[in-house]
């Protein structure tokens, strides 16, 4: 493996994406960051934890910043022939270097649907009621972000769940960037503070080992540090009326708070990163993969409101 080198992608319209289809069929004016982070996601969520692939883009991709490691990986492009009879080469073996994606993350910015319920189930996105039909499948990561690092989870075989029935509010705040409604507290998070989530962090099987995913992370948190506003509502393209406050005291900000939804299996390398277990989130089922949630604050620049 080459030299390693890290591509930055920020919030890009997605248009036209279709999530039914995979990577390498998609329209020509998706960006190729975005559909080399979807060729490591759909090698590791889909192909090894059996996501569905219709489940694994979602909405926030376009609202997002991602972060894609390639590496250099010398290829054959045409085997070596040689003569049977004699041996002799009568074409050398052919070769060129590729640049590959291994490895992918993202950061999504505030707001969030709420903190998942313990002992809660998600499937494609949707929280599942209680209540059973006859039709088992194959559980993922929905409600937010798959967290998967190296590890490989392997997908428990659940009953199929109804949707749960969404109050209004529970619409309204899922469906519009705006009002940031308050969320139950947990351990590290009072409910109100807006926060970014890091997700979809894949690595593929080949790579795995090579700590290809703590240096995504450090090049995300490097850039979080050094780009602290980026994410917060500007008041001149808003309006304090959509915003909903009365003050710019009231205006959301992030201060540097990150949560994740990690998979118990790679707990531990997010705790390397400095993230810590919320007991208050408990524990649920993401497309039948057990998760936990983990928050982590940086330490950022204090910043007015965006004008």
């Amino acid at each position: 493996m080459g030299t390693p080198f890290i591509s930055h992608l920020e919030p890009t319209r997605l248009d036209g994406y279709d999530p039914s289809k995979p990577h390498d069929q998609q329209p020509a004016h998706i960006p190729p960051v975005f559909l080399d982070a979807m060729a490591v996601r759909e090698a590791v969520f889909v192909g090894e934890q059996g996501t569905p692939l219709d489940c694994e883009y979602d909405n926030d991709d376009s609202r997002s910043c991602h972060w894609v490691m390639y590496a250099s990986v010398n290829m054959t492009t045409a085997a070596e022939q040689r003569d049977p009879s004699t041996g002799a080469v009568l074409r050398p073996r052919r070769s060129e270097t590729r640049s590959m994606p291994i490895g992918t993350m993202r950061v999504v910015p505030f707001p969030h649907p709420p903190h998942p319920p313990p002992g809660a189930r998600y499937v494609g996105n949707v929280l599942q009621d209680d209540d059973d039909d006859d039709q088992p499948a194959a559980e993922k990561n929905g409600g937010g972000s798959s967290s998967s690092s190296s590890a490989t989870a392997t997908p428990a075989v659940l009953p199929r769940r109804r949707s749960k029935t969404l109050t209004s509010v529970d619409e309204e705040r899922q469906a519009s960037a705006l009002p940031y409604g308050h969320d139950k507290p947990t351990t590290y998070h009072d409910g109100k503070e807006p926060y970014v989530k890091l997700g979809r962090v894949a690595v593929v099987s080949e790579f795995r080992g090579h700590h290809i995913a703590g240096q995504m992370w450090r090049a995300a948190r490097k850039w979080l540090e050094d780009h602290p506003t980026f994410f917060n509502p500007s008041v001149t393209e808003m309006g304090m009326d959509q915003l909903k406050v009365g003050a710019a005291s009231e205006i959301p900000k992030w201060n540097g708070l990150i949560c994740c939804h990690a998979q118990e299996g790679v707990v531990k390398i997010y705790e390397k990163w400095g993230f810590k277990v919320d007991e208050g989130m408990g524990k649920w089922f993401e497309e039948g993969i057990p998760h936990v949630g983990m928050f982590q604050r940086l330490r950022i620049k204090a910043a007015d409101p965006k004008v």
